[in-house]
């Protein structure tokens, strides 16, 4: 039984299989074991180092990814650190602000109100001198018309005409009168 085989490169003839798992020809076997093993030598030869050396890299790569991550990682904590201080800062000035805003409020109520009670006070000791100058003028004008209804009075009893010295002593006297009453 021969049997042909169709290949790109042509027809092979094979020969009788020998009985084993091995293909007809042990010749081919050791040929392409032997092949195998020098395309593995020289990949392994020229191939590894390069594989080795892109292996490596990679390693190298991802561990520089790794160490700036954690760089990174470290420098936003501080960042954080760093707002949360600023807010915590903040906060405490925000408290102090309001604190001393009330303390001038209350200082300008104080103020206020003294300044008011002072208006206040003065506003009075106004009144009550105007009240007593009103009545000093009062009395003034009382007396000028009381001395000219005396006068007018004592010139009805007296028949006589007085002289101004006289007049004046009689209204001198009669204001003490009416004052003193």
């Amino acid at each position: 039984m021969n049997d042909v085989i169709l290949t790109v490169g042509g027809v092979f003839a094979s020969e009788e299989p020998n009985q084993t798992i091995l293909p007809g020809d042990i010749n081919e076997v050791w040929w392409a074991t032997s092949a195998f093993i020098v395309v593995m030598a020289l990949l392994v030869w020229k191939g590894g180092p390069a594989i080795k050396k892109a292996w490596n890299g990679r390693i190298e790569r991802i561990a520089g990814e790794l160490d700036d991550a954690a760089t990174a990682r470290a420098e936003a904590e501080s960042q954080l650190t760093d707002v949360q201080g600023r807010i915590a800062d903040a906060d405490q000035e925000r408290d102090r602000i309001r604190a001393e805003a009330g303390q001038t409020a209350a200082n300008l109520a104080e103020q206020l109100e003294a300044r008011t009670t002072a208006d206040v006070a003065a506003l009075h000791h106004r009144a009550a001198a105007d009240a007593v100058s009103a009545k000093a003028q009062a009395e003034a004008d009382l007396r000028a018309e009381i001395g000219t209804i005396a006068l007018g009075a004592a010139e009805a009893v007296v028949t006589r005409n007085l002289d101004p010295d006289t007049q004046k002593q009689l209204i001198e006297n009669y204001i003490q009168t009416v004052g003193s009453n």
